[in-house]
């Protein structure tokens, strides 16, 4: 996952330097998939770097929390950096078009399946073996809470790639479903995410868990639909994003869920956690808008070679960025903290915004040099001989299942559940790069 499709996020591992990587682009060639894979990425970490509120409470300790908790009227900027939705239909695009090449060669669903754990878990366990060593040496030196909550903190974008691992497992299945019974298919999955999400607000408890999987899905069939070319085109698109759009607006105006379009702590009726019904029809009215005006940006980016090696360079280090901007701001707040100069205005107000410029900035200047190191690292890892012998499918089941698990624990904000995250996650990568020994 850090380097696709000669330069996305979820092909083959490139050995062409960005110009030739951009030349040898197909003129058919649906580049405004890559434009929205890269941006989707530059999204989340401009998002996350606004809406992080970090400052001191009264007692001089350092706090974070979502500026969205204490400043709700901020909602609408959720409309405009909540595009995991987007992100996952352009996975589902891509990975359509990488299975289609790989079962043209004869190949088995579990080694694409493997394939692609390879991709996302090598990255992420270097950004875990990183923090590992850093927790170590906070707690040898007698800082081990502040990097501990560092480390915790580091991992909140992370909740994505837990769903994103499973989603990917199921896609060799779910895609060959889709194209021998699409309604069936996909009302199938439809009638059983509206029943999950009933019994969820009928307060139920943890069945709601079930639309982690199948909320996330249903974009990736998005993906693999439009990639099948079985979406509405033209007008009747535009008419279907412009429906969905007001169908979206209806929900969060008269229904229980919130304006906002991520998880705010004590909001009751998340969108995201886990995936509900307002999400849903706000991530398609997104996407369908994307993908009407895709036709107009694989255009103008066939047209202009200086923006097409831009989404080029954007895509060979963008999960680089999103693996390690909120590392990048973790060391900025910290810096900003020992400074004494963290933002101490109202949160939401426009001196708030003013003091944040300068930790804004500061994360990205954290964030610029770091890339440029840990997606040479993760490349060369990625390119490394890979072992030649087939895994057991069940192996490789089992191996995704632990990557999700891993990334949850981390992510869930206990330091204990982090740790151990961490540790599974370099484990995974271990495995993954060792000979298994068994031909499927």
């Amino acid at each position: 996952m850090a380097v696709a499709s000669g330069f996305g996020l979820n092909g083959a591992m490139p050995t062409m330097t960005l110009t030739e990587m951009a030349t040898a682009a197909s003129t058919d060639r649906n580049r405004a998939v890559d434009a929205y894979r890269a941006l989707a990425m530059l999204a989340v970490a401009l998002g996350h770097w606004l809406v992080i509120a970090v400052g001191t409470d009264a007692d001089g300790e350092i706090v974070a929390r979502n500026a969205l908790e204490v400043a709700p009227h901020l909602a609408w900027l959720t409309w405009v950096f909540q595009v995991m939705p987007l992100f996952f239909v352009v996975g589902g695009f891509a990975s359509a078009m990488s299975l289609d090449a790989h079962w043209s060669r004869g190949g088995a669903d579990h080694d694409w399946v493997a394939g692609r754990l390879r991709r996302m878990v090598t990255p992420t366990a270097l950004l875990a073996a990183v923090w590992l060593g850093i927790v170590a040496l906070g707690t040898s030196a007698g800082a081990g809470g502040m990097v501990a909550a560092g480390a915790v903190g580091a991992a909140i974008p992370l909740w994505f790639l837990a769903n994103y691992t499973i989603d990917t497992a199921f896609a060799p299945t779910v895609l060959r479903s889709l194209r021998r019974h699409r309604t069936g298919t996909l009302a199938t999955l439809l009638v059983a995410f509206a029943t999950v999400e009933i019994l969820h607000l009928a307060g139920l408890p943890l069945i709601g868990h079930v639309n982690w999987v199948l909320g996330w899905m249903l974009f990736q069939v998005g993906g693999f639909l439009w990639r099948d070319s079985c979406l509405p085109t033209g007008r009747r698109l535009w008419a279907s994003a412009a429906a969905l759009w007001g169908a979206a607006v209806a929900l969060v105006a008269l229904g229980p869920w919130p304006m906002t379009m991520i998880h705010v702590s004590g909001v009751p009726f998340s969108p995201t956690h886990p995936p509900s019904l307002a999400l849903v029809v706000f991530g398609a009215a997104f996407s369908a808008t994307a993908i009407a005006v895709a036709p107009a940006v694989t255009a103008f980016l066939g047209r202009n070679r200086t923006a097409w090696m831009a989404v080029v360079a954007g895509n060979a280090v963008s999960m680089s960025v999103y693996l390690w901007h909120f590392t990048a701001a973790v060391a900025a707040s910290a810096a900003f903290y020992a400074l004494g100069v963290l933002p101490t205005a109202t949160i939401g107000t426009g001196a708030w915004w003013l003091q944040k410029v300068p930790v804004v900035v500061a994360s990205l200047i954290v964030l610029a040099p770091l890339v440029g190191f840990v997606s040479r690292v993760e490349r060369r890892a990625l390119l490394a001989p890979r072992p030649t012998r087939s895994r057991a499918p069940r192996a490789v089941v089992g191996l995704a299942a632990l990557t999700s698990a891993s990334l949850k624990l981390w992510s869930i904000g206990h330091v204990g559940g982090a740790l151990v995250g961490m540790a599974g996650l370099v484990a995974v990568s271990v495995l993954l790069d060792r000979p298994s020994g068994v031909v499927a």
